[in-house]
């Protein structure tokens, strides 16, 4: 249902299965969320614990009784804008010491199934106004394993921004209908099973298999050789 987007808020499965039950029965004593939740319930007072350090639920008392319910779902919105807010504070010197142990060419390695939502964050963050991703080899297994939300928050942040997308894929592959996505094609055998995409000094490359790895390469030369390479094949296809 929500478990995933809640997941990425930080709760933990436990967390999520009694946060839900709570917003599904309203007010509840330990004693049934825990048969609700097939759990024992010493560990349910844990996981209450944490939903209270959350501010995502509170305590009354029915009958001098302890009971749990939820809070307006809106505090987990405001919780975590008052994160942000924190974080906003410390981000010019968490970036000023990033950049003065940056090298000329920052390597990461990441692998796992959901390894496109590292470069969907990142494009979300760092996208500016008119700005131009390029991308080469999109493959349609990632896409039909990219969960909507994502891929209707790229489109709607593209859209904003007036962002476009250059994109060469095989031939017949899948199109998507967006007006800022712009195809070309080129024979299979000139595409093999990596896809790249390019966006400022970034280069993400995705090697397919299991599990899918993404590898970034973070240089401006790096990526200027890249999209060199890119605007060959781009005149090259049709």
């Amino acid at each position: 249902m929500y478990e995933q987007e809640l997941k990425e808020l930080g709760l933990t499965d436990n967390e999520i299965k009694v946060y839900l039950i709570l917003l599904e029965n309203g007010i509840l004593n330990p004693t049934k969320i825990a048969e609700k939740a097939g759990m024992h319930r010493s560990y349910i007072y844990d996981i209450l614990e944490r939903l209270l350090d959350r501010g995502i639920i509170n305590t009354l008392l029915v009958d001098n009784k302890k009971h749990y319910q939820p809070v307006d779902p809106k505090v987990l919105r405001e919780t975590f804008e008052l994160k942000l807010r924190k974080l906003d504070v410390i981000l010019p010197n968490l970036f000023g010491l990033f950049q003065s142990t940056k090298e000329e060419t920052r390597v990461e390695l990441h692998r796992g199934k959901r390894v496109y939502k590292t470069l969907i964050k990142y494009l979300i963050v760092n996208l500016k106004a008119k700005d131009i991703v390029y991308t080469l080899g999109i493959n349609e297994k990632v896409l039909e394993g990219i969960e909507p939300i994502y891929i209707k928050q790229y489109f709607n942040i593209i859209k904003e921004k007036q962002v476009q997308e250059k994109i060469i894929i095989a031939k017949g592959n899948k199109k998507i209908k967006q007006k800022e996505l712009i195809y070309k094609e080129l024979d299979h055998k000139y595409l093999d099973e990596t896809m790249i995409v390019i966006h400022q000094s970034k280069v993400f490359i995705f090697v397919l298999g299991n599990p899918y790895h993404l590898i970034i390469l973070d240089s401006q030369a790096v990526a200027n050789t890249y999209k060199k390479q890119f605007e060959l094949m781009w005149d090259f296809a049709e």
